[in-house]
Parts: C-alpha cells; sequence; structure tokens
C-alpha cells in the first residue's frame, strides 16, 4: 500500500506561534454561529442584514467556481460528508486592500463527528488564471473571492464556506464565551458588521449544529503539509501536499 510522503519541516515565519492566550479560531467559529443563531431566534436579522457583509453575494458566486475534491492514484474520495470553512484574517476588512494576516481551513466530517483546523501558510503556491503566485500576492489583487478556487485547486479541498474578519474581531467574539444572552445580543450588529461571509442564517444554522455535535475540544489543529520550493524570481513558496492533507482530514483514502 503507497504510503503518503512525509512531509518536510521548515521554521515558518509566516505562522503565528502557539500562544495558550490568543484566540481559538474554533471557538471563535462557535459563537460566531452563536450570535447568529440569536439573532434569528430573536427575529433581528432583517434589522441587522442591512448593514452587515452576511450573505455576501461575491463570495457565494466563487464557491460555485470551484471544482470537486479528487483523487490521486491509490487513493479514493470519502463518501463522508463534509463542511469545509475557509477562515481567512486579514488586518482591516474596511480598507481599500486588506492585508491578509492568516489563512485556515476548518474541516468538519459530519459522517465521523471529527474535525480539523489546519493552517495554510501565506506562501502557499496558487495559480490564477495561468499564472502561479502566492496565496497572500492573490488576496492582494483578487480579494477573498478570487483566491478562493485557486486555493480549493492547491489543497484539493473544495470549500463550503467563507468567513473574513479581523484579529480584534475574533477576540471580541470569543469573549462572549460564558456570557448571557442579553450581552451577545447586545454586540452582536456591531460585529456581524465587521466580518464577511457568504453564509446564510440557514448556512448559519446548520453550521451550528455541526460543530456543537463534534466539540470544539475534539478540533485536531495542524499545519498543511508540503514543501518549500523555488519561486524562479529568487524567493520561494510553499507547496500544499494535497494528498496528504486530504489523508489528514478525512477527505481522501488510501486503497487497500
Amino acid at each position: 500500500m503507497h504510503q503518503p510522503r512525509k512531509r518536510e519541516r521548515f521554521e515558518r515565519t509566516d505562522v503565528p506561534r502557539y500562544n495558550p492566550h490568543r484566540t481559538q479560531i474554533a471557538i471563535a467559529v462557535l459563537v460566531v454561529v452563536a450570535v447568529g443563531l440569536a439573532l434569528l431566534v430573536h427575529g433581528l436579522w432583517e434589522r441587522a442584514n442591512a448593514s452587515t457583509h452576511v450573505g455576501n453575494q461575491t463570495l457565494s458566486a466563487a464557491i460555485g467556481e470551484q471544482s470537486e475534491t479528487t483523487a490521486a492514484d491509490g487513493y479514493t474520495v470519502s463518501n463522508d460528508v463534509f463542511t469545509n470553512v475557509l477562515m481567512l484574517t486579514v488586518d482591516d476588512i474596511e480598507a481599500d486592500s486588506p492585508q491578509l494576516q492568516k489563512a485556515q481551513l476548518l474541516v468538519m466530517d459530519a459522517s465521523t463527528h471529527k474535525g480539523y483546523l489546519v493552517t495554510i501558510p501565506l506562501d502557499t503556491k496558487v495559480s490564477v488564471n495561468g499564472s502561479d503566485t502566492t496565496l497572500a500576492s492573490c488576496y492582494d489583487s483578487q480579494g477573498a473571492a478570487g483566491c478562493l478556487a485557486p486555493l480549493s485547486t492547491a489543497t484539493n479541498v473544495k470549500v463550503s464556506h467563507v468567513v473574513v474578519a479581523t484579529d480584534a474581531v475574533w477576540e471580541k467574539i470569543a469573549s462572549f464565551k460564558g456570557s448571557g444572552l442579553s450581552a451577545i445580543l447586545g454586540s452582536s450588529a456591531d460585529i456581524l458588521k465587521t466580518l464577511e461571509t457568504d453564509m446564510s442564517m440557514g448556512d448559519v444554522t446548520d453550521t451550528a449544529e455541526l460543530l456543537q455535535s463534534i466539540g470544539v475540544g475534539n478540533f485536531s489543529k495542524q499545519d498543511a503539509p508540503g514543501s518549500e520550493g523555488d519561486d524562479g524570481s529568487g524567493g520561494t513558496w510553499f507547496t500544499v501536499d494535497a494528498t496528504t492533507l486530504g489523508v489528514n482530514v478525512g477527505l481522501l483514502t488510501a486503497n487497500a
């Protein structure tokens, strides 16, 4: 049986080191969902929707431009049901040209009730209109919507939903953990105005149920497997080992 090659390990300068005091993105997603559900339950969604970036149609259209996950020789695409959320952290979501600071994939397997949080290097090699570039450069020129299909191709992961926000927003959202409903409702509209997502309220509800069924503490955190290589211009970029990534998160299985 063919074994996935081992990932070459390099010291990453663009990936934050683990700090127990930093916001965990999986917890942030869970609380974002809780905020959305609170709005839904209390009939506030229509009022909030007028001034938020929820249900972004440009992101929704970009999701439809992706290809399906494929399997390399010796592997099979899993029949499990997955929800894959691309989390993009930027410096200023209201800026004309926000700078991408972090990219992560939240992979949730509804069939096995397993979850994975995968950090994607910002210098990941992607192809845009036939030309190779990095994820960060793609974001600079194309924005979140323009990078979605190229990143999906590079990782062989079909993204279900996208959320774009700043670190400050994640920290504010995470501060609601353990808070009462009144505290959440008091700030929910402001929070929803400072993030962008394709998700509708129906999507929010489905994601909430899946997150709760898996449990935030059960998510496996990992870096995307792959290796650095020469970009042909005196620099380097990171090539994701898409097959190993797929196996690591359950999207692919090795044939017996």
